[in-house]
C-alpha cells in the first residue's frame, strides 16, 4: 500500500466520484480505477458502492477513510518535522476537554508562539473518549483529560488547579437562595449531567446512599446545549465552574456543591513517545506558567487576608 494511493482514495471520497478525483490528483480514470481495484483486493473488502456514477462508502470503506486521513496527516507531519531546519517549528496538535484550568496552557502557547513563530497549534475539543481516540491515532501530541486516567497507558502531568463541580439553576427556584447545594437538595429534582461524568460515576460517592433517588433526565456532551435545556425548564445542570457562566440577567446562577467535589485536570501523551522539540518546550513553558500562577494566587490570598484583618494591602512583589 502506497501513501499516494491513500491520497487518491481520500480525493475520490471528497469528490464523490472517480472522475472528480482525477481532476484533483491529475491521474487518468482507468489508472485510478485500477488502483482502487488493487486496493480492495489487497484489503480483501469492498470499499465503494458504485451507482449512478456516484461513489458511496461501504462500512469498511468508512473505516478505511478515517484511517487514511490519520495516516496521511501523520506522514505529512513527520515529513515536515524531519525537513524543518528550525527545531522549534511545525504543528502541535492538542485534544482537550473544556476547562478554565487550561488558562496556564493558553499562556504557555502564546509565549511559545512569540518565541517560535513557525510553530502552529491545532486544538480539538471533545469528551474523554474523543481525547483518547485522538491520542491513539498517533496524530495528536497531547491530550487534556478532566478526571483521572490510566497511568499504565499514558504518561501524564496533573495541573496544579482543579475544577469545582456545581449546579446551574434558576435564581428564583428552590435552590437559588442557597450558597451551596448538598446531595439532599438535589434529590428528586430533574438533573442534566455530562455523558463523561455519567460514564465515570463522578457523583456516585458524593450522593452516597441517596444515589438511587437521583433523577437524571438528560445527558449532554456540549454544555451550551444543556444550558438551552435548562432555560427551557428541563432541569438543573451539573457543571464544572467556569465552563459556562450564566449572565446575571438570565435569571440563572452557578452554585458550588457541598461537601465540595472537584475534578483534576491531567495532560497526557503516549508512553515512550519521542517528544518533538516544540512540544517539549511547550511543557517547559507550562511549568513556568503554573509556578507564576501559584505565586500570583498566594499574593492574592495574602491581600484578601490583610483586608479582612483591616491591615494595609501589601505592596505587590517586584
Amino acid at each position: 500500500m502506497d501513501i499516494r494511493v491513500l491520497r487518491y482514495f481520500i480525493a475520490a471520497v471528497k469528490a464523490g466520484s472517480i472522475s472528480g478525483a482525477c481532476a484533483r490528483v491529475h491521474v487518468t480514470q482507468p489508472t485510478l480505477s485500477r488502483q482502487f481495484m488493487d486496493l480492495e483486493e489487497e484489503l480483501g473488502h469492498k470499499l465503494f458502492e458504485r451507482s449512478n456514477r456516484r461513489l458511496t462508502l461501504t462500512e469498511k470503506g468508512r473505516l478505511f477513510y478515517e484511517r487514511a486521513l490519520m495516516i496521511t496527516e501523520l506522514f505529512d507531519r513527520t515529513k515536515a518535522e524531519i525537513a524543518a531546519e528550525d527545531a522549534l517549528s511545525g504543528e502541535i496538535r492538542i485534544a482537550a476537554g473544556e476547562t478554565p484550568c487550561l488558562a496556564p496552557l493558553a499562556s504557555a502557547i502564546a509565549r511559545l508562539q512569540r518565541e517560535a513563530p513557525r510553530v502552529t497549534v491545532r486544538i480539538v475539543s471533545g469528551s474523554a473518549e474523543t481525547v483518547r481516540a485522538e491520542l491513539r491515532s498517533g496524530v495528536t501530541d497531547l491530550g487534556v483529560f478532566i478526571g483521572e486516567i490510566d497511568a499504565t497507558v499514558w504518561s501524564r502531568r496533573k495541573l496544579k488547579r482543579s475544577n469545582r463541580w456545581g449546579v446551574i439553576t434558576r435564581r428564583d427556584g428552590p435552590l437559588g437562595k442557597l450558597s451551596a447545594v448538598s446531595p439532599k437538595d438535589l434529590v428528586g429534582r430533574p438533573l442534566l449531567t455530562s455523558i463523561q461524568a455519567d460514564a465515570n460515576n463522578e457523583f456516585a460517592a458524593w450522593f452516597g446512599e441517596l444515589s438511587p433517588k437521583v433523577r437524571y433526565v438528560a445527558r449532554f456532551n456540549l454544555i451550551y446545549n444543556a444550558w438551552l435545556l435548562a432555560q427551557a425548564g428541563a432541569g438543573d445542570v451539573l457543571a464544572l465552574e467556569g465552563i459556562y457562566n450564566p449572565d446575571p440577567k438570565s435569571g440563572f446562577v452557578w452554585l458550588p456543591l457541598t461537601p465540595p467535589l472537584s475534578a483534576d485536570v491531567v495532560i497526557a501523551w503516549e508512553k515512550d513517545r519521542i517528544m518533538p522539540p516544540a512540544v517539549a518546550r511547550l511543557l517547559e513553558l507550562l511549568d513556568e506558567e503554573e509556578i507564576k500562577n501559584g505565586m500570583k494566587e498566594a499574593e492574592e490570598r495574602k491581600a484578601r487576608a490583610a483586608e479582612l484583618l483591616g491591615l494595609r494591602r501589601p505592596e505587590p512583589a517586584s
